[in-house]
């Protein structure tokens, strides 16, 4: 008997030294995995392997990862894993509406690679089976930059219709208050993530208008929101520990990956306490973003929200308290209680 064969990711990426490391923790994994260079080849590729994942890289030659992505949107519905550098924030929000399904900020731990690469691979599976087309009540119009309701235009404001149109295009994908915040905005300095939660109350009032039979915007406890179509399960109250801080709660599936995670994490804050005060002192920030997005993926809620108010306050403050938050979230993953749980 043959055994059985392994999901295959496709990955688009120039430089050659990455793609090896790449290849190396997604076999190691259980992945199979075939490399590309070059953009403007990966079309064909997709159409004759049918990968359970692409990777792109946005900075790609002969085409760029925005524009694979919409080609490969036009006959694929593999899940799309676009790569991004620090540099790259606004690419995020253009590879979402060229239908990417997640995006990984350069640098980035094997753990969170491998995390990613498997839950966009079992989400390609569930993808197989027969779906009911939601066309017919939300619709994304990406031309004319708007989003109907049974054929009916809601009104919304640019950063409403960014939030809204990504999250109805990838239904059941838990976005982060950070992520939310990245994709409203081109420029968020000096915008705090609470202000997702008031574009979302804008969003749920006007969806509420046209479908009033319908909660499309559901809230995720200290993690973020999702958008779903279909009756709402049954939600239990908030554990009486759910709101603590000193907890995190991290997805099951992620818990081989969790120690890798730490120690990454635990070495960025280490390059963040040598970037305060000298020539580079903007690192410090750019590594908050970075860990902000990282945290909430993995559940530390609180970590992620220090992380995300250290990015965006951080550039006003002083080189002591810069130091100071950056100490106190070092003492906090140390002291953190970490508690497995259940999609």
């Amino acid at each position: 008997m043959s055994a059985p064969s392994r999901p295959l990711v496709l990955v688009v990426e120039d430089e050659d030294s990455i793609a090896e490391l790449i290849r190396r923790h997604l076999e190691a994994a259980g992945f199979e995995v075939r490399h590309l260079q070059r953009g403007d080849a990966a079309e064909s590729v997709v159409l004759a392997i049918a990968p359970a994942v692409v990777m792109l890289d946005v900075v790609l030659p002969g085409l760029d990862g925005v524009e694979v992505c919409r080609r490969l949107r036009s006959f694929s519905q593999a899940p799309v894993l676009m790569v991004t550098s620090k540099a790259e924030e606004a690419d995020r929000l253009a590879g979402f509406d060229a239908g990417a399904d997640d995006y990984l900020c350069k640098p980035f731990s094997a753990a969170e690679l491998v995390a990613r690469v498997k839950v966009l691979a079992r989400r390609g599976a569930q993808r197989l089976a027969p779906v009911v087309d939601e066309d017919a009540l939300v619709q994304v119009d990406s031309l004319r930059r708007c989003i109907r309701c049974r054929g009916q235009e809601l009104e919304l404001t640019p950063q409403e219709y960014r939030l809204l149109s990504v999250m109805v295009q990838h239904p059941g994908r838990l976005f982060s208050r950070a992520q939310l915040l990245d994709l409203a905005y081109d420029d968020a300095v000096g915008v705090f993530d609470r202000a997702v939660d008031s574009h979302v109350k804008n969003i749920r009032k006007k969806l509420a208008a046209l479908l009033p039979e319908h909660n499309l915007i559901r809230s995720v406890y200290g993690q973020g929101y999702r958008f779903e179509i279909g009756p709402e399960a049954s939600q239990e109250a908030p554990a009486a520990d759910a709101g603590n801080g000193l907890i995190a709660r991290v997805p099951g599936e992620l818990k081989p990956w969790l120690p890798g995670f730490l120690s990454s994490r635990f070495q960025a804050l280490d390059e963040m306490e040598a970037a305060i005060g000298g020539s580079t002192r903007d690192e410090v920030f750019r590594i908050a973003h970075r860990l902000a997005g990282s945290f909430a993926l993995y559940g530390f809620s609180e970590a992620a929200r220090t992380c995300h108010r250290l990015e965006h306050e951080g550039p006003q403050l002083g080189p002591e308290e810069v130091h100071r938050r950056v100490s106190d979230l070092r003492e906090h993953l140390r002291q953190v209680e970490v508690r497995f749980v259940d999609d």
